[in-house]
């Protein structure tokens, strides 16, 4: 019986594209840089705030011809003081995709838990949580906290399992996009790949989503057992 709900957060609970592609630009005009486009960051998103800023300066340096050896010898200040604005930037536009909320709402209401697994750093995850949901809304928030253990490093997933003491057959995780789908398959649980988000469906079924889903009031039909009209 699936109980336990897993959400990944950018892309899948919420449509932040508007506030990292912000939180970045910030950070390159600090150090001279030309802004990188909001369309790009679709797949500069998913695996971490460290691998987001590698592709970002790696296009950067394609894009406008930049010295290779002079970014890259910046990396870890232009990292350090985009993760000190990203983590303190107070997001009030940033909104849930539609029927997000009505789906968790009756989720709840089900007897289900409704947790979040997400590459977003903690501070920041808790930041637009606290934003978009009452206080304690979330049964358990996983959030980045160790480069080394992001998805799809099965550890903040499992650490969800261990602290809440459930079976892996109980959860189902929602995510958007290739990262999500192998982070269930090292943990072994079942994934749903969600349109909605910032990659195309192609990448969600041939990276091996158990279910893949367009509409977010699907979401409800995985409590109990696995429907048999979706895939």
């Amino acid at each position: 019986m699936k109980r336990v709900f897993v959400f990944d957060l950018d892309g899948t609970l919420i449509d932040s594209i508007e506030m990292i592609n912000n939180c970045f630009n910030y950070t390159t005009k600090k150090f001279g840089l030309k802004p990188v486009e909001k369309e790009k960051f679709n797949y500069f998103l998913g695996d971490g705030p460290k691998i987001l800023v590698e592709k970002s300066l790696d296009y950067l340096i394609e894009r406008d011809n930049l010295d290779e050896a002079v970014i890259n010898s910046k990396f870890y200040e232009i990292y350090d003081s985009y993760i000190e604005y990203y983590n303190g930037y107070d997001d009030k536009k940033t909104q849930m995709y539609p029927y997000i909320r009505e789906s968790l709402d009756k989720l709840k209401e089900m007897g289900a838990l409704v947790c979040v697994c997400t590459n977003k750093t903690l501070p920041a995850a808790e930041k637009i949580l606290n934003n978009l949901f009452p206080q304690g809304y979330f049964d358990y928030v996983s959030a980045l906290e160790d480069e080394t253990k992001r998805k799809p490093n099965p550890f903040l997933l499992e650490k969800i399992v261990e602290d809440l003491d459930i079976k892996k057959e109980e959860i189902v995780y929602f995510g958007d996009t290739d990262t999500d789908i192998e982070t269930c398959k090292n943990a072994n649980v079942t994934s749903v790949g969600v349109e909605w988000g910032f990659r195309e469906r192609e990448e969600l079924v041939e990276s091996g989503a158990d279910f893949v889903i367009s509409d977010q009031r699907r979401i409800v039909d995985f409590y109990g057992e696995l429907p048999k009209n979706i895939g």
